[in-house]
């Protein structure tokens, strides 16, 4: 794998090292089979299809399921992934052994070229200075960027996961055109299944549910929900995917 970046790697902190652990056995099933990471990728190759570009940067890329998702789509493109996480990228790379991974804290640095398509989804919630981390996305956009997040009322489980904040209603559009970009498109997804119904559940649940393996009767609950959420609004709802362009 290609570890080459500007002067950008992390430091390694306690919290980095239960994040590189936790994607042997608990978020790399979620991911793959669970039915908010499936629309996520639904939604995000819906509003990347009609776009021309011939380089891609996943950032936070996890366990590389997205860049799988959207390789078959242009097969000429060149793909590129960048977490914090080693193992992450290690099982990215098994998923998606033609892109390339290097390791980088976007909250503090940036790669030193620029993608036609930069993805940054459910991370930017995770950093404090989230401006900053918009700021470097935005340094290796040559065209087009597309964030998604979560906006609206925090549960307490989100918070024990690590998210800094949930973005108030036009917050993220806001920072991300103060970085210098237009937004082109906002997706608000998941009313009602996801948000309030699905996310009041895990909330009263304290989380619990989504993480470690799936066998077959949790793949065949995560596919029904996954069912019911194609019913979910596209217009109204707490998960927000904005899609910029640099002028």
């Amino acid at each position: 794998m290609d570890q080459s970046s500007s002067s950008n790697v992390a430091s390694v902190t306690p919290d980095d090292i239960d994040y590189d652990a936790s994607w042997e056995n608990r978020w790399n099933d979620m991911r793959k089979y669970g039915p908010t990471g499936r629309h996520l990728r639904r939604i995000v190759t819906s509003m990347v299809g009609g776009l021309d570009y011939g380089s891609v940067l996943d950032v936070g890329c996890g366990q590389g399921s997205l860049l799988a998702t959207l390789m078959p789509l242009k097969p000429g493109a060149r793909y590129t992934g960048v977490d914090l996480s080693e193992k992450a990228m290690a099982v990215a790379h098994r998923r998606a052994p033609q892109a390339d991974f290097a390791t980088l804290d976007v909250a503090s640095g940036h790669l030193d070229r620029r993608f036609d398509l930069v993805l940054c989804t459910d991370v930017v919630e995770h950093i404090e200075d989230d401006v900053a981390a918009l700021r470097n996305l935005a340094a290796m956009t040559g065209k087009y960027l597309l964030v998604s997040t979560l906006q609206g009322r925090m549960r307490d489980f989100e918070r024990t996961v690590g998210h800094y904040r949930n973005y108030r209603h036009g917050e993220l559009q806001a920072k991300i055109e103060s970085v210098g970009l237009k937004v082109e498109r906002v997706v608000e997804w998941g009313f009602p299944f996801f948000s309030p119904l699905y996310r009041g559940v895990l909330g009263a649940a304290s989380g619990q549910g989504t993480e470690g393996e799936y066998g077959p009767v949790r793949r065949l609950a995560a596919d029904a929900l996954y069912q019911l959420f194609r019913l979910n609004s596209w217009t109204r709802g707490d998960y927000i995917y904005v899609l910029a362009r640099r002028p």
